[in-house]
């Protein structure tokens, strides 16, 4: 006769995660609505210790002055995002977002600087068409945003063919942004966040406008795609060349 083993209970993990969030819908949470401003609190700290230099910005003028008749679409990788969000604020560039948690609490965050907020996700199908007409109706009104084309959850360094999509039929031009820092911390995430440490010197580098044809056909979206994809790793390289740097390895 054999005995029956009753299964223990297994014990809940802790995730960081939940310490701010509450069940149910986390607009409604105080600390939904303290968290990012924490947060804002510690990024300005790291900011002003920084030496943070521009280059090619003002390539973008002609569409991030408004009106414009046609916005424009700043990528940068996933994991390079924290010094634009303050070098870029208030200068009326919205910002795509997932409509997960994680995407609403950061879009709390990003919205303190000044970046209004385009809902989408590349992981979610029906979310990625709203995502991709809501996109190119800003753009075809004349304002620009930025995204991330690897996120929200990679693969790493991997252009999403979205942003293609929507250069094309808007249409728009495509500003790839590179990001360096002179020393740093790297996270353990999936795309490895890259924090700068306190006192680094960073530079942002804004490429050479990328100009996709109209409508482009769906056999010629992947070329294309490759090419963004391409500019946002040579923006970087240009990034730690003007710290006269070589990219990490």
């Amino acid at each position: 006769m054999t005995e029956i083993q009753q299964k223990q209970p297994k014990k809940r993990r802790f995730n960081f995660r939940h310490f701010f969030w509450t069940p149910g819908e986390p607009w409604r949470s105080v600390r939904f609505w303290v968290v990012p401003r924490l947060l804002k609190a510690t990024h300005s700290l790291l900011m002003c210790s920084l030496r943070v230099s521009i280059s090619g910005l003002k390539r973008t003028y002609p569409y991030l002055d408004m009106p414009s008749e046609r916005g424009a679409i700043l990528v940068t990788w996933h994991d390079l995002t924290l010094c634009p969000l303050n070098s870029l604020r208030n200068k009326n560039l919205a910002v795509m977002m997932s409509r997960s948690r994680a995407g609403q609490m950061q879009a709390a965050f990003w919205r303190l600087y000044g970046w209004p907020t385009v809902w989408g996700s590349s992981t979610r199908k029906r979310e990625a068409v709203q995502a991709l007409r809501a996109g190119i109706n800003l753009l075809r009104s004349g304002r620009s945003f930025a995204f991330s084309p690897d996120g929200p959850k990679g693969p790493r360094r991997e252009a999403q063919p979205g942003v293609v999509f929507m250069a094309s039929h808007a249409p728009s031009v495509i500003f790839p942004c590179g990001v360096a820092a002179s020393a740093a911390w790297r996270m353990k995430t999936w795309d490895r966040y890259l924090i700068p440490k306190p006192f680094a010197r960073v530079h942002i580098h804004m490429g050479e406008p990328i100009h996709l044809p109209e409508n482009l056909p769906r056999d010629q979206i992947e070329e294309w795609r490759l090419v963004v994809q391409e500019a946002m790793d040579q923006a970087e390289v240009i990034a730690y060349e003007k710290l006269g740097m070589s990219v990490p390895k």
